[in-house]
């Protein structure tokens, strides 16, 4: 796809050139090719202007006007993908995703009767069901007919999918309402149910209801943790001030119910990346509610899972330095910077954050894991160290400190520091199956004698048995001990369950050429050599294949 773009670009570009002084180019092509190369380049901002000239240069060509309203939309231009919706309307070519950025519009400006036209167009999508009924129940409630909105919005006429989606705008709806009670309740049922837009928004919503309602000891008892949503509401509560209702009004319940499908499509998605549809709704949501911070974090979700990294880091940008949850965006802000190979600066985000006043665990954790993706052994170590710490003033148990700042020490080769980290974190939480697996296998790995470290993985492949790298392990252990024919049968499960893995490609390999079966043995290894092992592992691979690994483990021995 970019290599097309490419030469189409430079075609254009050559094109543009050539014509400089003769026959004016054909500027709509020309544009629609740079818009699309922008696009593909996660440059929003100069793929709108292109895709702009190039319908300014033929406003007749639908494909552009669509084009266009796409990279508004993504783009996060608002006004511009109002008037494009509109102008696909008024052509015919309108579908779904038009009729939703226009139901937006006029929510936006309480133009019920727009409302009602735009819904029509959504009747025919897939998620009609879960959001027509929710746009129906608003536009009542927005026109005064708060009676028949509730009705609307009652979660008993409803099944599956949908019927959570509006049980938790019913909530949202009484207590806009005022029927705080009623809020409370639906709140608590949503939370029972394990369903809704997430726990501590519920808890936040239920918690503003139940202190409206005048049970404001009932209130404190949920906003418990130290999650910044919840701690900030805790201290208005205890300052006398109100929590304030999750969606007041029609804009913000349909903003929520936005930012709630955009959250369920991303995670449903096959593969990592999110479908389009995601980005359409969390956009929208922002069209709807940019007053809701979850708005732009969840479009930066969306964006950095689509890797359109540079326009994550703008939505994120609009979450405030004063909002509880700016330490949320700066944190995925850091991703994004990471994930765009701005590594130094995403490290400056966490380092400035981990050495402010009150730097709690998880912010220095985020700078040791920094700091190990980077291959800097010392400096993790010194963040998990400070992190340790921290969560031991606050009382926190945290195992998994111990077992992250021990693989680290392991893999610089500091094996009995890292051996006592890792025990620390076995007593800490004894039926770990990772923490059993890696020490397990790091002791098989130097060669520890002993029951101990077979018994530690053969724990652990209890405990998981549909791990493919703990099976790994128990077969290994198996092979070490001579058990090769065992051993061959639990590898060779361990490979059905990774199959990309070139380290259990090789196990399988040495299973089979112990257990005498060498031409299979030589199939794993070349299969391993073909899964991008690292350096080291390559040229064992390469050695077995060459020689055999009765003579590659002897050459081996000789060069060390």
């Amino acid at each position: 796809m970019i290599l097309r773009l490419t030469l189409l670009l430079t075609a254009a570009v050559a094109a543009t050139a050539a014509h400089a002084t003769a026959t004016p180019p054909d500027d709509a092509l020309r544009g629609y090719v740079l818009g699309r190369y922008a696009s593909a380049d996660d440059r929003p901002a100069a793929a709108e202007r292109y895709f702009a000239a190039a319908l300014a240069a033929d406003p007749a060509r639908p494909a552009l006007t669509r084009r266009a309203f796409d990279i508004a939309v993504a783009g996060g231009d608002k006004a511009s993908a109002v008037s494009l919706a509109r102008q696909l309307t008024a052509e015919g070519t309108a579908d779904s995703d038009v009729a939703l950025v226009l139901l937006a519009d006029a929510v936006n400006r309480k133009d019920w009767a727009a409302v009602t036209r735009a819904r029509a167009g959504i009747a025919s999508a897939g998620y009609a069901s879960v959001i027509e009924p929710i746009v129906s129940g608003w536009t009542l409630y927005a026109k005064g007919q708060h009676d028949q909105a509730l009705a609307r919005l009652d979660p008993g006429g409803f099944t599956g999918f949908a019927r959570s989606y509006v049980a938790e705008q019913r909530a949202h709806m009484f207590a806009a309402d005022g029927q705080y009670a009623a809020a409370a309740a639906a709140y608590a049922d949503l939370r029972g149910a394990g369903t809704g837009a997430g726990f501590a928004l519920l808890r936040l919503g239920e918690a503003d209801a139940l202190a409206q309602a005048g049970d404001r000891s009932a209130a404190l008892g949920l906003l418990t943790g130290d999650e910044p949503n919840i701690v900030a509401a805790r201290l208005r509560l205890e300052a006398g001030k109100r929590i304030g209702a999750l969606a007041p009004d029609a804009r913000r319940g349909l903003g929520w119910a936005m930012v709630r499908l955009a959250t369920d499509l991303s995670r449903d998605a096959p593969g990592d990346a999110p479908n389009d549809l995601a980005l359409v709704f969390a956009r929208t949501a922002t069209f709807l509610a940019p007053d809701l911070t979850a708005t732009w974090l969840v479009l930066g979700d969306v964006l950095t899972s689509a890797d359109r990294n540079e326009a994550a880091l703008a939505a994120l940008a609009n979450v405030r330095q004063a909002d509880p949850l700016h330490v949320a965006a700066e944190m995925r802000r850091a991703e994004a910077l990471e994930a765009m190979g701005r590594s130094a600066d995403a490290g400056a985000l966490l380092q400035a954050k981990a050495k402010a006043a009150g730097a709690a665990t998880d912010d220095w954790t985020r700078l040791a894991d920094w700091h190990r993706r980077g291959g800097r052994p010392a400096e993790a170590i010194a963040a998990y160290d400070r992190a340790i710490v921290v969560a031991d003033a606050a009382g926190e148990a945290r195992w998994g400190l111990f077992f992250l700042r021990g693989t680290v020490k392991e893999r610089a080769g500091n094996w009995p520091a890292a051996e006592i980290d890792l025990r620390a974190a076995l007593e800490r939480s004894p039926d770990e199956p990772v923490v059993l697996n890696y020490l397990g296998y790091s002791m098989l790995d130097r060669g520890v004698s002993g029951a101990e470290p077979a018994a530690l993985i053969a724990r652990a492949a209890k405990l998981r048995p549909g791990d493919g790298r703990i099976i790994d392990s128990l077969g290994w252990s198996q092979f070490q001990a001579g058990r090769f024919d065992e051993a061959v049968a639990t590898l060779e499960k361990a490979a059905a369950l990774e199959p990309i893995d070139p380290t259990v490609a090789d196990h399988l390999g040495d299973a089979y050429w112990q257990a005498g079966r060498r031409i299979e043995a030589r199939f794993r290894w070349r299969a391993a050599v073909g899964l991008d092992p690292d350096a080291k592992l390559k040229a064992a691979l390469n050695s077995k294949l060459d020689v055999g690994r009765d003579a590659a483990l002897a050459l081996a021995t000789a060069t060390k």
